[in-house]
């Protein structure tokens, strides 16, 4: 996962874990976790036949995030969103994707795209096996042909058990970031992902939400080091989050 780098002075429902920093950090196998916390992580997973690898890897500059899995009993259906400059790239290599059956476009912009895709049979899903170990996956990315995963984990034998996994299916697993969280449904500041936070405070510190405005978001994108689409992706999930969050409203 790209490194989000030091979000300023943690908290203690956000204190890296046993004095580790945010970068890669080595896991007990002894569950110590208080009751009243639970680990958040940030991971990156990549093998070649997980869903979406060969169509992300062939599109850098996208970016997809996952919006529902459904099956009806013979199929497994997966609804994304997708967003970047080379979307008709990126559909082109969809078709050729070999962990993709089929797929149908259910909503597009000029910078965005819904699809529904089936999930071919070989390809290798990770998001049960996680379920399964113990954890949630909070936010998913897939781009240049990995998945960026922010997920939480009831404790460090959970997160442990999940690698292990991993490593049995030779799922590369990269360990970015490990915290202790409060265990509550939005773990980090109002939910949001390291990313998304990171966007939101450079955002507000450059003037983006200014009247008039002191930065475009094209040149908040260049400051990241990120894509244009990619920036407005992470500002408006960002704040549709802090939004649901401060209001406490619901996602239904």
């Amino acid at each position: 996962m790209r490194n989000t780098g030091d979000q300023g002075s943690a908290t203690e429902a956000d204190q890296p874990v046993n004095g580790a920093g945010y970068g890669p950090a080595s896991l007990s196998e002894t569950d110590e976790t208080p009751r009243e916390k639970s680990l958040g992580v940030d991971l990156c997973l990549s093998h070649p036949e997980l869903i979406l690898t060969d169509a992300t890897e062939s599109s850098p500059d996208i970016t997809v995030h996952p919006e529902q899995m459904v099956n009806d009993g013979t199929s497994n259906f997966l609804v994304i969103e997708v967003a970047g400059e080379s979307l008709d790239q990126f559909e082109t290599e969809l078709g050729r994707d070999n962990t993709v059956c089929g797929f149908l476009v259910l909503d597009w912009t000029e910078t965005n795209r819904i699809y529904r895709i089936e999930v071919a049979d070989s390809a290798v899903q990770v998001t049960p096996s996680l379920v399964q170990a113990g954890g949630r996956a909070l936010d998913m990315e897939g781009t240049g042909g990995q998945w960026l995963v922010h997920a939480q984990f009831r404790s460090q034998a959970a997160l442990s058990q999940f690698r292990s996994e991993c490593s049995e299916r030779n799922i590369t697993f990269r360990l970015d970031r490990l915290y202790w969280t409060s265990g509550e449904a939005n773990a980090d500041v109002c939910g949001l992902t390291a990313d998304q936070q990171v966007a939101l405070e450079t955002a507000h510190r450059e003037g983006y939400f200014d009247v008039p405005r002191g930065i475009s978001q094209a040149e908040l994108a260049d400051k990241l080091g990120i894509s244009p689409s990619a920036m407005s992706q992470r500002i408006r999930r960002g704040m549709d989050q802090v939004v649901g969050s401060e209001l406490g409203l619901s996602e239904e």
